[in-house]
């Protein structure tokens, strides 16, 4: 019997699970983990990870993507490696970390960076999207900071090839540029540098303006009003979830969802009217259950987020007990990478202070705090700090003075 390959290993972990449950797991689609299991698509370091300690495989998984059957001698790889990193020194763009990627494949994307309009072509873009792939894992598990400079060296690298490859190829290039921008914009966010974070949407939406890709057009004014959401700008958001629902964006079902829900807290905000909250929440509940298949943009979108979301917007309306219902129901480390779930525990213990818990509103904040410290999340920082100070009418007690100092420290 041979020496298991990663994909034979991932299939056999998975056991019973779906495909699009695994999918789930990570930031990648149904597809991405298909082409895993049958040996299509090589596992980057930051994917495996992720699998690995989802499926509880002590390292095995890791190994297997770090160690492929078919490495090239290391003299052979370091010299393609060094040729990849000198293309981009000379064209002046930031360095990519390589991915477990053939050899002919490595020399195909230095060559292409160097004399884009002849090398250009299929192949590297499909390297570039799984390069924007692995960059969106890595954030789940390790934040932003690690992924913001892979990020901006795809960019750069897709402007640079961008100038010069062919009619034909420019567009597909462009289209994985307003992909990346998009997800800088998001980086920049979680990072609480907010212009920066305007910027990289911006270039997302003229990226996506130039190709007609107007699906990541609707996509970019809903990430717009999510942003919205940080600053509490109830107007804005609202403004822009209902302009990211119109023609002729086309948006899938599942992003349409995540925009009528987003519109729903506007109005949860602003209005207050609960019948026509609860309408626009029903119209987004049948929206994403319409939706099975989530690939492309926002395929991390499924019903666990939805679920944390209508309790916020519960909360904003005021029903409180329905919000935590939703949050007890829906929030689980197992459901959400460490990021994500410390920001929801920090606006769980929002939903505390509302109910007067605030020894139980404490202990989430504190929870949240060491989640947002680990993964360099610093729109968790602010949701921790708003949440301190909605606490100070009980800051004589035990557990919200060592929050406050927590804090501090």
């Amino acid at each position: 019997m041979g020496i298991e390959t990663f994909g034979e290993a991932l299939r056999r972990l998975r056991g019973h699970m779906s495909l699009r449950q695994v999918a789930l797991l990570t930031n990648v689609g149904k597809t991405h983990i298909s082409d895993l299991e049958n040996g299509r698509r090589k596992p980057t370091f930051a994917v495996a990870t992720v699998l690995d300690e989802r499926l509880g495989a002590n390292g095995k998984l890791v190994a297997l993507a770090s160690s492929p059957p078919d490495q090239p001698p290391d003299d052979e790889w370091e010299e393609a490696s060094e040729l990849l990193r000198r293309s981009f020194l000379k064209r002046g763009l930031a360095a990519v970390t390589l991915p477990a990627i053939g050899l002919e494949e490595l020399k195909h994307i230095a060559a292409a960076i160097t004399d884009a309009r002849r090398y250009a072509d299929k192949e590297v873009v499909a390297h570039l999207e799984c390069q924007l792939d692995d960059c969106a894992a890595n954030d789940r598990t390790r934040g932003p900071r690690q992924s913001i400079p892979i990020a901006l060296g795809l960019v750069a690298a897709v402007e640079d090839m961008a100038k010069e490859a062919k009619t034909d190829m420019r567009r597909p290039l462009l289209q994985v540029g307003a992909r990346a921008a998009e997800f800088l914009g998001w980086l920049y966010r979680d990072i609480a540098m907010r212009e920066l974070a305007s910027y990289w949407r911006d270039r997302a939406m003229e990226w996506a303006q130039a190709t007609s890709n107007f699906p990541m057009q609707g996509y970019v004014l809903l990430k717009k009003s999510q942003a919205a959401w940080d600053e509490r700008d109830a107007l804005r958001m609202l403004t822009l979830a209902e302009a990211a629902q119109q023609d002729p964006w086309h948006l899938p079902p599942h992003v349409q969802a995540e925009a009528v829900q987003q519109e729903a807290r506007g109005y949860a905000m602003t209005s207050g009217d609960m019948a026509l909250i609860e309408s626009k929440l029903d119209l987004a509940r049948g929206l994403l259950i319409q939706h099975q298949e989530k690939t492309g943009i926002a395929a991390h979108y499924n019903e666990s987020l939805f679920g944390l979301q209508v309790a916020i917007c519960y909360c904003e309306a005021g029903q409180v007990e329905r919000a935590m219902e939703l949050y007890e129901q829906w929030l689980s480390p197992k459901a959400f990478s460490r990021r994500d779930y410390g920001y929801f525990l920090s606006l769980k213990g929002g939903a505390f202070v509302a109910m007067e818990r605030p020894d139980s509103a404490a202990v989430n904040g504190l929870e949240a705090l060491a989640l947002a410290r680990e993964t360099n999340s610093a729109r968790t920082h602010q949701e921790i700090l708003r949440l301190v100070g909605r606490l100070r009418p009980w800051q004589q007690r035990e557990s919200v003075r060592e929050l406050r100092h927590a804090v501090l420290a």
